[in-house]
């Protein structure tokens, strides 16, 4: 996941900074039970779809609260909007 550079309104408020959140993100993805985690190809699919979504503001979606990419990662979960997108 590539970080765009715009604020995270969440990790200001923890005082993480971008590196910080990056680093805490990756060690969540690579720790994560393999038997719950999103194959590399879907879960870059989804991402993808995230990225093109009205919805997605610093990383987050607007519809449910969620960290797209923590969403994303877990593969028995799915988008929020109506109709889902993934």
């Amino acid at each position: 996941m590539e970080i765009t550079g715009e604020v995270c309104i969440p990790c200001l408020q923890t005082g993480l900074s971008d590196r910080d959140y990056e680093q805490i993100l990756k060690d969540y993805l690579e720790y994560m039970d393999e038997d719950i985690k999103t194959p590399d190809h879907i879960y870059q699919e989804r991402l993808s779809a995230c990225s093109q979504c009205g919805f997605l503001r610093n990383g987050m979606c607007r519809l449910c609260g969620c960290f797209v990419a923590l969403r994303a990662a877990k593969i028995h979960n799915h988008c929020a909007d109506t109709p889902v997108k993934w």
